[in-house]
């Protein structure tokens, strides 16, 4: 009786290609990985080898994973959650405390929740202690010794800061919305908004007129207000809430400065669980 040799998935190549499914780029998964882009595409190529079939195909959209990838991404996601839980289990510093985190609204998504989840199944005994508030305050609350870590949304960074993606704002709006055509157009940006400068300057220089119509500090308003349909706003690429849209105005918008997010934190030596999730942002970021 003769049984057949068992094959095994190299979880390394699990990962770079679920990165690869996610930044949707070879170059940008093996930046994350600090790979070079041979090692991880020699790694592709060994893994569609040893299946007999292609796990990843180039389209509009950069790197996409195959029918075929697709239900190997679905094992590939479980195996290396399963694989995490137990390094992180067995092999992590025992850190215990607490490291104060501040985020602003628009850049929670799409990265926060994940990262925190990883980090607190990692370190389950240091407590998160997120808060989200406007890049003025966070700076202002970090310098006070308020905040561990925070992250801002900057065209540079203030001394002190590295810059950890810099992206486009774009124009958003509601979904099938009309507000961007009104003139005067309705801006709705919060108060002390970091992005209000440089657009009210692209629309000026571009001599278009516009009128605030938020009035509130709070960034939840001019959420609201935008979904509605009352007015439009510019956001981070990256960053952009399900119940809006980037607006396809054809050109009658002007194009809109980029800006940085930027991470300020106390991670010295004497503060490992705050180095930790740095280090735990910074791949995530770049």
């Amino acid at each position: 009786m003769t049984t057949s040799r068992l094959r095994n998935l190299d979880l390394g190549t699990l990962r770079s290609l679920v990165t690869i499914a996610d930044s949707g780029s070879m170059t940008r998964a093996a930046s994350r990985l600090f790979m070079t882009q041979s090692a991880i595409s020699m790694q592709i190529k060994r893994l569609e080898s040893s299946l007999g079939f292609s796990v990843l195909e180039r389209s509009a959209q950069g790197m996409t994973p195959t029918s075929e990838g697709e239900q190997l991404l679905h094992f590939a996601n479980q195996m290396l959650a399963l694989n995490d839980e137990a390094m992180g289990r067995l092999t992590s510093p025992d850190y215990e405390g607490q490291v104060r985190l501040g985020v602003p609204g628009d850049v929670i998504y799409p990265h926060i929740p994940d990262i925190l989840r990883d980090f607190s199944r990692d370190y389950p005994r240091v407590q998160v202690r997120l808060s989200s508030a406007q890049t003025f305050t966070l700076k202002s609350e970090f310098n006070q010794g308020l905040q561990d870590i925070v992250l801002t949304t900057e065209k540079s960074a203030s001394a002190g800061g590295r810059v950890i993606s810099t992206q486009p704002l774009v124009w958003t709006g509601a979904e099938a919305g009309v507000a961007w055509k009104k003139r005067p157009l309705p801006l709705g940006f919060a108060k002390i908004c970091a992005f209000r400068g440089g657009v009210t300057k692209a629309l000026d220089n571009a001599g278009i007129d516009w009128v605030d119509i938020v009035t509130s500090a709070d960034a939840a308003a001019s959420e609201a207000m935008t979904s509605a349909d009352l007015c439009v706003t510019a956001e981070l690429e990256s960053a952009i809430h399900a119940s809006r849209v980037i607006i396809d105005h054809g050109g009658q918008l002007p194009d809109l400065p980029q800006h940085s997010i930027v991470l300020y934190s106390n991670d010295g030596p004497g503060n490992p669980i705050t180095q930790t999730l740095v280090e735990y942002l910074l791949r995530a970021y770049t």
